[in-house]
């Protein structure tokens, strides 16, 4: 027999002598945590007092255990055992034996919470007891996953104009680091096992379904992060803002969100590890990815369009359990969460780490660090010559390591998930439940982006037009209108990079 619970709390002191001599039987219920199975063991104690031996010259007194029971995820389940203690002078004819009897009382856990797993309870005098495992209670380890809403997965910058763009290569990867430690108990950390060698593996009512999504990758940066790399694929652009004369708006920023991740972890005693991700085939048999501009989720664009609206409603997955509330469509608050990922969602951020005169090595909070495509100038943004295309301005953005500093930026936000119907009731969800620190959430951390020059450095095409000129006369000035004519709009931008997200961002010169 192994030891491996600490011995229980004393239910309650001894009765008063005085009531020895009464043979009143006084009952009461305590419980207290046995540690087993991560649950709670209860019982009933009935005390009662007598006389005992051939003359009744004897006093004894019992303490009586049964109606065990064992609390677990939230469902109390009845459990086999019973048993008497005696204080007794058991030398004496007619008296009880002294002690424990049983000496050990058998306590069969439910399968469906520790396996089959037989408790070894032992009473003690005053009605507390300790437990113990036996040999043949190994400790189960539960898998399981759960499903988040949704996961931003990086953030593309608008480049100046409507003609300008900039295409992430489909042999390239931009993505994000995150962690999930700040999610469970104080007792319970989340280390990182990733397991799946694959790529980002598919799953569907319970369990992995051998499907992979080989061009998407994650690695672990360190024990308790995983990086994802997200393949951008062929053709997608993020193109520049809308009006050639005000080419700086961030409103066409374009968020990627995740709309069908899988968290998966595996449980084992006190100890979470995470899995990784893997993505939900009751969505569809691979990853569903939405690229939305900051536009639509901050309002100034107006309604969502139906191609947005019908995606991040996440029709597909209505049928699984969510927190009192909740369900599964992106709410008003995980959209402002989600446009929060963009720094310039917040009005103030360009005038207070951009500011008036860049380049800058690095911004203020170390977000944005300057790339080595405008380390030695600035590109410019000139509206045409008379009757003449605007020249176009182009650069390969390779990112480069961050400093050291860049590596404290972290972003924390908390979002509910769902669980599958498949879990429901059963030992792993039980478990995960308890562990977390608030109910259906998970508290996600994402880190700088360290590893991307580990793994596929991130490039990228930019191509940057100004404003044509729209002279009335062939070959004449002036242009109608001229850009930047009482000199509010910047001529010249510098290429800074993502630290946390591996893109790239357009800062103006002379602007803020």
């Amino acid at each position: 027999m192994i030891t491996v619970y600490s011995t229980l709390r004393r239910l309650r002191s001894l009765l008063p002598l005085a009531l020895l001599a009464t043979s009143l039987a006084t009952a009461w219920a305590q419980t207290e945590s046995t540690g087993v199975g991560g649950g709670t063991l209860s019982w009933t104690v009935a005390y009662s007092s007598g006389r005992c031996g051939e003359e009744g010259d004897n006093s004894y007194q019992s303490w009586s255990f049964s109606a065990f029971e064992f609390a677990y995820g939230g469902s109390t389940y009845s459990v086999s055992g019973g048993g008497v203690y005696f204080n007794s002078p058991g030398t004496s004819a007619g008296c009880p034996p002294s002690g424990a009897q049983p000496t050990v009382l058998p306590i069969s856990l439910p399968s469906n919470v520790d396996n089959g797993c037989v408790v070894d309870f032992t009473p003690e005098s005053g009605g507390s007891g300790y437990a113990t495992l036996t040999n043949n209670c190994p400790v189960q380890s539960l898998t399981g996953y759960v499903d988040p809403k949704y996961v931003v997965v990086g953030v593309t910058y608008a480049p100046p104009g409507p003609a300008s763009f900039v295409q992430y290569q489909a042999s390239t990867t931009v993505g994000t680091t995150k962690s999930l430690s700040n999610s469970f108990t104080g007792s319970n950390t989340s280390s990182v096992s990733l397991t799946y060698s694959g790529g980002i593996p598919g799953f569907f009512s319970g369990s992995e379904t051998g499907s992979y999504s080989a061009t998407n990758s994650q690695l672990s940066k360190s024990t308790s992060t995983v990086t994802t790399s997200i393949q951008v694929q062929s053709g997608e652009k993020t193109f520049g803002t809308g009006n050639y004369y005000a080419p700086v708006d961030n409103d066409y920023d374009v968020i990627w969100i995740w709309l069908n991740p899988v968290s998966a972890f595996t449980l084992t005693g006190s100890s979470i590890v995470w899995n990784g991700y893997g993505y939900d085939e009751n969505d569809q048999n691979g990853l569903d990815i939405v690229g939305i501009e900051l536009g639509y989720l901050n309002g100034h664009f107006g309604a969502m369009p139906p191609q947005y609206a019908t995606a991040i409603a996440r029709a597909w997955a209505a049928k699984q359990l969510f927190a009192s509330g909740q369900g599964p469509g992106l709410t008003s608050s995980d959209l402002a969460q989600i446009a929060a990922a963009d720094p310039f969602s917040v009005s103030s951020y360009a005038t207070s780490e951009i500011g008036y005169v860049p380049p800058s090595p690095e911004t203020g909070d170390h977000r944005f660090t300057m790339s080595a495509c405008t380390s030695a100038q600035s590109f410019d943004y000139d509206q045409a010559s008379p009757s003449q295309p605007a020249e176009v301005y182009t650069c390969t953005l390779t990112y480069t390591n961050t400093s050291t500093q860049a590596q404290e930026i972290t972003n924390t936000f908390a979002q509910t998930f769902s669980v599958d119907k498949s879990f429901s009731g059963g030992p792993f969800w039980a478990k995960f439940s308890l562990d977390l620190k608030s109910a259906y959430t998970l508290t996600w951390v994402t880190d700088e982006q360290s590893t991307i020059t580990n793994t596929n450095a991130s490039t990228a095409a930019l191509s940057v037009q100004g404003p044509t000129c729209n002279n009335v006369t062939q070959g004449v000035g002036p242009c109608v209108p001229v850009y930047d004519a009482s000199g509010n709009e910047p001529t010249q931008f510098d290429v800074y990079q993502d630290n946390m997200y591996g893109t790239f961002m357009f800062a103006p010169i002379h602007y803020f």
